[in-house]
């Protein structure tokens, strides 16, 4: 057995383990974790269950463009609440709490710069590593980033 065959199988037994619940709720698990995760919920498998919901809409269970529409509007509005947020309260929360979590003046200082010089290019790269993809929101919100640079 190849190494793509045994992987594709693992992946249709993981679908098959999802399915029972994509298969009771349907579409609306998969739109409400894709939302969560890109807003900020780190760890929260939406992805998986959307390589899940793929292998359902090949065997006839969803209809894929709606499943590809709605997940890519699920994770654009995560994405963009994750921003407001930081937006809003983000940078008065980190200046009041960070020191719990290691975030001091000058780290703020140097995010904030890094983001206003390469703002786009940052965000870019780091919607490719998991978790910044999931904070990618809070922090770009938080360091002021315009909001064009953000949504490229």
């Amino acid at each position: 057995m190849s190494l793509v065959s045994y992987f594709l199988n693992y992946l249709h037994s993981q679908a098959m383990t999802f399915s029972g619940v994509l298969d009771h709720y349907g579409l609306a698990v998969v739109i409400i974790a894709l939302f969560l995760e890109s807003a900020g919920l780190i760890f929260l498998p939406g992805e998986t269950l959307l390589i899940c919901g793929g292998f359902l809409a090949g065997q006839g269970t969803f209809n894929p463009l709606i499943l590809f529409g709605l997940g890519g509007f699920a994770t654009c509005m995560g994405w963009f609440a994750a921003y407001y947020m930081g937006y809003k309260i983000g940078l008065h929360w980190l200046k009041t709490n960070g020191k719990w979590i290691g975030i001091t003046a000058v780290r703020l200082q140097k995010t904030h710069q890094l983001l206003n010089k390469y703002g786009s290019i940052v965000v870019l790269f780091g919607r490719f590593i998991v978790p910044l993809r999931q904070l990618q929101g809070h922090i770009s919100g938080s360091a002021e980033t315009t909001f064009h640079d953000f949504y490229l």
